[in-house]
């Protein structure tokens, strides 16, 4: 393991890595890309954090206008449930969900918006979606009837608040009670006066008894389980009104095209910039070595016109790969967008996360591009292995941007954001490379890849032809070498007679005389197909 060790390029793959690291990921990255909290599309979740994509919507909330409680108890909706409900209040028939139980009839009634009036003229979600916040509040799902008590001290606060401060509420007015009783006790009952004080502390103490009654009536899984049956299809409106929106989209396809764009030019720039790094790397001794002895701004012009041409060849030659890495990068860019956004659906995601996912998707786009395409026509253990190699790198970039995220705010010197992208490229290259090192070249991997191709399906068969094709290659590279003493006018007669050939039958014969006539010693008899099968099987 040490002697493998030994012989692995370390220097050469580090400095590879670290330069592609710094170019693309922590060079261009943040000059393409201004990665926030909450990606560049606005969504239901994250407006609801404070949080805006796009300071449109920012200001088209804070415009809202203020809320008018009147509007939302005069709506038509409101005051035809307050009748029925009434009504069946009368024949003691209403039911109270709050308290999971028939409304007494001597009982005071108020019809509640389960979700606050309020609470959703203040939603961010549904200002976003650009519902009505009257019509929302009074739908049949969000109007219960319950007790006086019960609506009076709920106000406008959510039910999970609500209950959450009940208990205090009600160990309050038991407090107030005890007070009075006490003061009950001590006031006179001689004059009129006193006895109107008398009856008017009693009647007090009457409704503060009746009040608690009631607050202990509610019951909190009941009232939970009404909150939430309002706020399932109140949740459902905003999200498919706001999901299927044509706002939505064209935000999503902006800012997932724009990623793409950005992506695309990262990588192809990262590879260009890259590869004049490494033509300056080798020209730049071999320039200073002419000029050291003997300068001339002749002779350091002509070097420096020379290096340009050959950054020129070194670009040219390999155009069509920065192509690729450019359509690579659109698509790895709109996949990231697209999971980023997604991602902001459910939760809020910071801007290293909206980073993380890009540079892993980066991967995953070559991931997938070489187990579907597999252009090189891999093995399966080999293709594993490439794809172990881009998974590596991409965990590898992924710790250089934590690396980069906390170095960032301690790096506040002058040149200390470099530095900090430094630090990140060159954890990003000793991650990659320790990783693929172990994962590829260290005894333990090595037994590993080894077992794994040993149990799959025919290896003993892919061996044995592995075997064969290259005990053919050798013999037709011995070929190669025999001088045939053919001159140009020979080799365009025996190029025009296996042409002429209709069948295998006749392009053997010609190729059998050509043999015989140059003395070549075949190891089997040239037109005997069970000596041919014969050699073939001597070669495995």
């Amino acid at each position: 393991m040490h002697a493998a060790a030994q012989d692995f390029p370390w220097t050469e793959e580090l400095e590879k890595t670290v330069v592609n690291s710094l170019v693309t990921s922590f060079g261009l990255d943040f000059l393409l890309f201004q990665d926030k909290a909450g990606g560049e599309v606005d969504t239901i979740h994250n407006v609801r954090q404070g949080i805006w994509a796009t300071e449109a919507e920012k200001q088209r909330y804070e415009q809202r206008g203020k809320y008018e409680g009147t509007a939302y108890h005069q709506h038509e909706i409101y005051i035809a449930t307050g009748r029925a409900d009434k009504k069946q209040h009368e024949a003691g028939t209403l039911h109270d969900a709050y308290r999971k139980k028939q409304l007494e009839a001597n009982a005071s009634r108020n019809l509640d918006h389960v979700i606050s009036a309020k609470e959703i003229h203040d939603d961010a979600g549904r200002v976003l979606a650009g519902l009505d916040g009257i019509q929302l509040a009074n739908q049949a799902s969000n109007l219960q009837s319950t007790h006086e008590t019960v609506n009076k001290s709920k106000k406008q606060a959510p039910i999970d608040d609500y209950l959450q401060r009940l208990p205090g509420l009600i160990v309050a007015h038991e407090q107030t009670l005890a007070n009075d009783r006490v003061r009950l006790a001590s006031l006179p009952r001689e004059t009129p006066e006193q006895l109107h004080k008398v009856r008017t502390l009693q009647d007090k103490i009457r409704k503060n008894e009746a009040k608690i009654t009631e607050l202990k009536a509610v019951d909190p899984e009941a009232m939970r389980k009404r909150d939430e049956q309002a706020r399932a299809p109140y949740e459902q409106q905003i999200n498919q009104e706001y999901y299927t929106s044509s706002k939505f989209l064209k935000q999503t396809a902006k800012a997932s095209g724009m990623a793409g764009l950005a992506m695309g030019t990262r990588q192809m720039l990262g590879l260009v910039m890259a590869e004049i790094w490494f033509e300056l790397r080798e020209q730049l001794p071999a320039l200073l070595g002419r000029l050291k002895d003997k300068f001339t701004l002749e002779a350091f012009l002509k070097s420096i016109e020379d290096t340009l041409k050959g950054i020129w060849s070194r670009v040219q030659a390999r155009f069509s790969a920065f192509l690729l890495a450019f359509k690579d990068g659109v698509f790895a860019g709109v996949l990231s967008s697209l999971t980023t956004t997604l991602f902001n659906i459910l939760v809020t995601t910071q801007a290293m996360a909206v980073k993380i996912i890009r540079e892993v998707w980066g991967q995953l786009v070559k991931v997938i591009k070489l187990m579907v395409f597999n252009p090189d026509q891999l093995g399966f253990v080999e293709l594993c292995q490439a794809v172990v190699v881009l998974l590596s790198a991409g965990a590898a970039t992924v710790a250089g941007s934590v690396v980069y995220t906390q170095l960032l705010p301690m790096c506040s010197f002058p040149f200390g954001a470099e530095l900090a992208a430094f630090a990140s490229a060159l954890v990003t290259g000793i991650t990659s490379l320790g990783l693929t090192y172990f994962l590829l070249h260290s005894s333990v991997a090595r037994k590993l890849w080894a077992y794994i191709e040993s149990i799959m399906p025919h290896a003993g068969t892919v061996k044995q032809f592995q075997a064969v094709n290259a005990e053919l290659d050798r013999y037709l590279a011995q070929l190669a070498k025999v001088e045939f003493n053919l001159d140009v006018e020979e080799l365009q007669a025996f190029s025009t007679e296996l042409e002429a050939c209709s069948n295998e039958q006749q392009r053997g014969t010609v190729l059998k005389r050509a043999v015989d006539a140059r003395g070549i010693e075949l190891p089997f008899e040239f037109d005997n197909p069970q000596s041919t099968r014969n050699w073939l099987a001597s070669l495995v």
